[in-house]
């Protein structure tokens, strides 16, 4: 080809775009002179061409090192790119040479040549521009001078914001000692560590950066440095994370006593080797249980039943001890000294449970009871423990008399029975009147006689009032076990049973503005979906915007990255549309730009494919894990399908009906490319297709 097209520049009319057409990095043209040998001139050309030699020889040694700072490359890597970077300094100082040797002769072929040479350093920036991390070029009063686009990504600021801007006030307060210290050992020529600060985003939200920096001197007393920077913010909350979970456990494992870790429906979550010893369990038996199933019933842990409501009181209040039963392996019960302790796992609400064995402790205890309540007679004892509680509180034996009572329920069934109440008295006799209530008491006193301990709400009129009370049977035993009688024992709870019910009410109501709520939400959500959809759709011809395009691009360009999948791209254009509308009108143009849509998304088969116009009549057509041949097989349906569209198309140059022409590529991306690569080469195949007659499609591999 002609030297003087290797950085030919083209406007497509259609589109608004400039294309830069560069020579391949692989078909560097060489330059040399067989007829004689000349000194150079010292004139501009031969002066900008060693310039241009030594900047890029330093840029990409900076550039290297900065990436060797960060661990991007590996070593031997480092080793070639210092070696080539060299090379390529080298090899551009000949080449000034050569065209300084060349441009006495000849002013045409000179001006070429330092086009190319110009490319050379535009790939060195563009290594720069599309990297993954944040560079910045800045004073040593933290006044910048450039920040790479990468900021919009990591921190929201688009570049021309920061410029001139003073770095420090971004940084966080607490943090601006040290990054001060490490600009002072980097003025002093000390090469610092790696440094980690936190640095505000443009949403206000603080984002921990680690920042690699350099030195430059650019003379005549001026210095520059160079930083890369990169967000390390999730990596900063996994260690916080990391260290606090290692230190709980170690904690958990170490202690003496016996450790549960239950959550709020009452499950051990986990279980230290001294818990699991103790109760003779597997330890990974106990995770999953319920704590219900390790408390013996009968056996005073009533409480800790109703988990929900003591798993409450522990959050809202102090760590609470209580004694309990836990059945250990073989059935064996043990007496416990339990401490419960509200804590956090997680973010999640949790209740950490201490077990200690005081079984031993305990079993004198109950022995000693139980030698002073032999001793005691019935009376006597029901007596001195009851006389003084506000629940009505009596004892019968096995033909319904009344034993013992005491003073609160002497005084509510003498207001309810109307009659004065004795020992020696039949509670049945006195419910006579009352069949139904009397049947009910019946009942009753027979289960609790044959030594059943259960639970009733019973509705009793006191004083013309209807009181409801929580009245709990029990049988009384004998000193070797057998029933001799029923104990009776009533709390008045109508007020907590009218609270109940009220909080009953309350809860439903609860309930119905939640319902409300989620319906609003649903609605709200549904709203934002069809916004985004608005944003990410062309207005036109219903298919995807250049906006998402860009977006979908980026997404899918480093997913092919990550899995090394082939990423293929149709850049199409609708031939002599601009005649279209000069002929047909402006609204005409419309419904065929529509038509050409419906026929092109009609032949895309996969959900992953994407169809978008990217501006005025070009649409583009990106195809995830796809090949050249599969792409250029789909370009050439969208082809023929718009052709046998059949729109027409009277001032076509080409046929009397609208056509495309499709330029495809596709690529395997890298880390060290950009997606801008891969607009490129579909950008050229489609100028392609155009020169060479329209309505085709040309495939260019890359």
């Amino acid at each position: 080809m002609p030297l003087t097209l290797a950085a030919d520049m083209k406007r497509h009319r259609g589109a608004g775009k400039f294309i830069v057409v560069t020579p391949s990095v692989f078909r560097m043209p060489v330059i040399t002179s067989t007829q004689h040998k000349t000194s150079a001139p010292a004139g501009p050309a031969n002066v900008g061409g060693y310039r241009i030699a030594a900047a890029v020889q330093a840029f990409g040694l900076v550039l290297l090192a900065l990436l060797g700072m960060t661990g991007t490359l590996p070593l031997w890597a480092l080793l070639c790119g210092f070696g080539l970077s060299l090379l390529a300094g080298w090899a551009v100082f000949r080449r000034a040479a050569n065209t300084a040797a060349i441009a006495g002769r000849d002013p045409g072929v000179t001006a070429a040549l330092q086009q190319m040479e110009q490319l050379e350093l535009t790939r060195y920036r563009q290594l720069v521009q599309f990297a993954n991390d944040m560079f910045t070029w800045h004073d040593a009063d933290g006044s910048l001078h450039y920040v790479s686009p990468n900021v919009r990504r990591l921190l929201g600021y688009d570049p021309a914001e920061l410029l001139g801007q003073q770095m420090f006030r971004l940084i966080h307060p607490d943090d601006l000692a040290s990054v001060h210290l490490a600009r002072a050992d980097l003025l002093a020529e000390r090469n610092p560590l790696p440094i980690t600060f936190r640095i505000v985003n443009r949403d206000g939200v603080w984002v921990w950066l680690e920042m690699f920096a350099r030195l430059f001197d650019l003379g005549e007393g001026k210095t520059r440095i160079v930083g890369v920077s990169r967000d390390i913010s999730l990596r900063r909350e996994a260690e916080a994370l990391v260290r606090e979970s290692e230190r709980f456990k170690a904690l958990f494992e170490l202690a003496r006593d016996g450790l549960f870790l239950i959550d709020s429906r009452g499950r051990i979550v986990e279980a230290n080797r001294e818990a699991a010893r103790e109760l003779g369990y597997h330890r990974m038996h106990l995770i999953g249980m319920p704590l219900a199933d390790l408390l013996a019933p009968d056996a005073g842990n009533d409480c800790l039943l109703q988990w929900h409501d003591y798993f409450e009181s522990i959050q809202n209040g102090r760590p609470e001890q209580v004694d309990a039963v836990l059945i250990a392996a073989g059935d064996q019960h043990k007496w416990v000294e339990a401490t419960f302790s509200p804590i956090s796992q997680e973010g999640r609400p949790m209740v950490l449970l201490a077990v200690r064995d005081v079984t031993e402790r305990r079993q004198d205890a109950i022995q000693l009871q139980e030698s002073l309540g032999a001793l005691r007679v019935l009376h006597n004892r029901l007596y001195g423990i009851i006389e003084g509680s506000d629940d009505l509180i009596a004892a019968l034996d096995n033909g319904f008399h009344i034993i013992a009572f005491n003073r609160a329920f002497k005084q509510t069934f003498e207001q309810h029975l109307r009659v004065p109440i004795e020992l020696g008295f039949n509670l049945l006799q006195f419910l006579a009147n009352d069949p139904e209530q009397m049947a009910s008491a019946f009942i009753s006193l027979q289960r609790a006689l044959a030594g059943e301990v259960f639970t009733d709400i019973e509705t009793i009129v006191v004083a013309e009032q209807i009181r409801e009370y929580e009245v709990k049977y029990s049988p009384i035993r004998d000193e070797i076990g057998g029933v001799v009688g029923a104990a009776y024992v009533a709390r008045d709870v109508t007020g907590r049973l009218h609270a109940e019910r009220e909080l009953k009410t309350a809860l439903e109501n609860l309930q119905q503005a939640r319902h409300e709520t989620e319906q609003a939400n649903r609605q709200l959500t549904e709203a934002n979906s069809e916004l985004l959809r608005q944003a990410n759709q062309d207005g036109m011809t219903s298919i995807a915007n250049r906006r998402y395009f860009d977006e979908y691009l980026a997404h899918e360009w480093r997913r092919a990255v990550r899995q090394h999948e082939p990423l293929a791209l149709i850049f199409a254009d609708v031939d002599h549309f601009k005649k279209y509308n000069d002929h047909y009108g402006h609204q005409a143009g419309d419904d065929c730009l529509r038509q050409v849509a419906q026929a092109m998304a009609q032949q895309l088969r996969r959900p992953a494919d994407l169809l978008a116009r990217y501006g005025g009549e070009e649409f583009v057509v990106l195809l995830p894990g796809t090949s050249l041949s599969g792409a250029v097989f789909i370009a050439e349906s969208m082809r023929v399908a718009v052709e046998q569209a059949g729109i027409p198309h009277a001032a076509s140059d080409t046929t009397s009906c609208v056509t495309l022409s499709l330029g495809v590529t596709s690529i395997v991306p890298t880390e060290a490319m950009a997606e801008g690569f891969l607009i490129y080469g579909a950008d050229q195949a489609l100028y392609i297709a155009k020169k060479s007659g329209r309505n085709r499609v040309h495939g260019n591999p890359l």
